[in-house]
C-alpha cells in the first residue's frame, strides 16, 4: 500500500499550480466537469502520514472517470519531509513505523529536526522565505487564498481514529468516521509557549471569507494497512455531500449521532494522583497492573517486579519466563491513542522506589506521551521514563471526557 501511495506523491510532488504569477509547487489540479474556484485535498502536512495521499487518488479516479463535479486541488504539505519519508520506507520497509517518526517534520543535512510544518509563525508572510518552512508556509496560504474549502487529512502515531475540526456540522453527513474532537484548539493553546507566536494551517484559514468548508482528521495509525482506506472513504463522502461527486458515500445510513471525545487541557504526570515518596533516581515509566505472565499486553516486553529485599526492578518478559527476579506487579506498556482508562487505574510506576501513579479521573487520552525508546528526537511527546524532576513538566496526555451526541445535519 505504501509503494501505492509514494506513486501518488511522485504525481504531486512533480506538478505544479501558477497563482498571479506565483509557481506553487507539488499541487496539481484535478479537472472537473465544471470551471470554478476549486475545493482542496491536502495531504502530507507532516511527512510520515502518507493516508492522505488516498483521498487524493480517490479525487484522481473520480476525475478519470468523468464522476467530478467540480475541480479538486492536490497538495502535500511538506514536499520536503514527505520524500525523505518515502526515501526511508524505500530504504527499510519492515522497520517500525517509529524509526521514520523524524520525517513528520523532516531532517536538515546536519540531522537536526526542522520545524513543524503545522506550526507556522504568525508573521510568516513578511518573513524571508529562504528556508523551507516558511516558504512551504506561503505558498499553502497563497493555495488558501483561491479555494474555497479544504479536506486537510493526518494519520497518527497511534490509533488515533477521528475528526479534528470542522466548520460546519452539516459537511459531516455520511462521514465513516464517527469520533469527534471538541474544544482541541482551546485545549493545545491553553498550555501553547508563548515565546514563539505559531498558529496552525487550519487557524490561519479559518478567518478567510472564501473558506466555506474546512474539515480535518486523523485517518488511524501512520502505516496501518486500513489507514488509507479510512482517508478515501471519508474524502468520498464529503465530495458527495459538498456536491463535488454523485458518487454515493460507503455510508448510505445517517442518523446524526456521534462519539463526543472532549479535550481538556494536557496534564503531566504530576497531575497523576501519586502517594509515597519519590527517590532522586526514579525513572517514571508508563505501566498497567499486571501480576501474571498469561495476562501481560502483547506489546509489553517488561515486567515490573518487586524483589524479596522489598526493592522494585524492571526484568525482561524472556528473563522473567525463566528465572524471575521477583514478584510480578505491572507491565511496562504504552497507552495508546483515545485507549480508555478508569479512574484510579495505575497508569505508571516510578522504578527504584515503586511509587504507582494513579489515573485521578476516567478518560481516553490523545498525543499520548510516548517511549523516549522510540521517538528520540521529537520532546512534544512526552518522552518516558520521565525523571522523578520533570514530573511537572513533561505531558501525560491530553485527557477527553467521552459521551454521544446528536448533530444536525441538514
Amino acid at each position: 500500500m505504501i509503494h501505492d501511495l509514494k506513486k501518488i506523491f511522485d504525481i504531486v510532488a512533480q506538478s505544479s499550480i501558477t497563482i498571479d504569477g506565483k509557481i506553487i509547487p507539488a499541487a496539481f489540479t484535478i479537472p472537473a466537469k465544471e470551471q470554478g474556484a476549486p475545493f482542496m485535498i491536502l495531504a502530507q502536512m507532516h511527512g510520515n502520514e502518507p493516508p492522505g495521499l488516498a483521498g487524493i487518488a480517490l479525487a484522481m479516479a473520480l476525475s478519470e472517470a468523468g464522476l467530478l463535479a467540480k475541480p479538486v486541488i492536490g497538495a502535500i504539505g511538506n514536499p520536503l519531509a514527505a520524500a525523505q519519508y518515502f526515501d526511508a520506507y524505500l530504504k527499510d520497509p519492515h522497520a517500525r513505523q517509529e524509526t521514520r517518526d523524524a520525517y513528520r517534520c523532516g531532517l536538515a543535512g546536519d540531522g537536526r529536526l526542522l520545524p513543524d510544518m503545522n506550526r507556522i509563525p504568525v508573521d510568516f508572510m513578511t518573513r524571508d522565505a529562504a528556508d523551507h518552512h516558511t516558504r512551504r508556509a506561503q505558498e499553502l496560504f497563497t493555495l488558501g487564498q483561491h479555494i474555497w474549502g479544504i479536506a486537510d487529512i493526518h494519520s497518527a502515531r497511534g490509533n488515533m481514529v477521528c475528526i479534528t475540526d470542522h466548520k460546519h456540522d452539516r459537511d459531516l453527513k455520511y462521514t465513516p468516521i464517527r469520533n469527534l474532537l471538541t474544544e482541541l484548539a482551546e485545549a493545545i493553546s491553553a498550555h501553547a509557549s508563548t515565546s514563539v507566536q505559531v498558529k496552525t494551517f487550519k487557524t490561519i484559514l479559518t478567518p478567510l471569507p472564501n473558506i466555506k468548508s474546512q474539515t480535518g482528521i486523523e485517518a488511524g495509525r501512520h502505516e496501518a494497512p486500513d489507514a488509507p482506506a479510512t482517508a478515501a472513504a471519508f474524502t468520498l463522502a464529503l465530495l458527495h455531500t459538498l456536491g463535488i461527486t454523485a458518487v454515493a458515500p460507503l455510508e448510505a445510513k445517517e442518523d446524526g449521532v456521534f462519539i463526543r471525545y472532549g479535550v481538556r487541557p494536557r496534564i503531566t504526570y504530576a497531575d497523576l494522583a501519586h502517594h509515597g515518596v519519590l527517590h532522586g533516581d526514579d525513572k517514571i515509566y508508563m505501566a498497567r497492573r499486571c501480576e501474571a505472565l498469561a495476562s501481560v499486553p502483547e506489546r509489553s516486553d517488561t515486567v515490573i517486579v518487586r524483589r524479596p529485599d522489598g526493592h522494585w526492578a524492571l526484568q525482561s518478559v524472556a528473563q522473567f519466563s525463566t528465572k524471575p527476579a521477583g514478584e510480578m506487579h505491572y507491565a511496562v506498556y504504552q497507552y495508546d491513542e483515545m485507549e480508555a482508562i478508569s479512574k484510579d487505574d495505575v497508569v505508571a510506576v516510578a522504578i527504584p522506589s515503586g511509587v504507582a501513579f494513579h489515573a485521578p479521573e476516567s478518560f481516553s487520552g490523545i498525543f499520548v506521551s510516548k517511549s523516549a525508546a522510540l521517538y528520540d528526537k521529537d520532546p512534544a511527546v512526552g518522552p518516558w521514563p520521565v525523571t522523578a524532576d520533570k514530573i511537572g513538566s513533561v505531558k501525560f496526555c491530553y485527557p477527553c471526557h467521552v459521551g454521544e451526541m446528536k448533530l444536525n445535519l441538514d
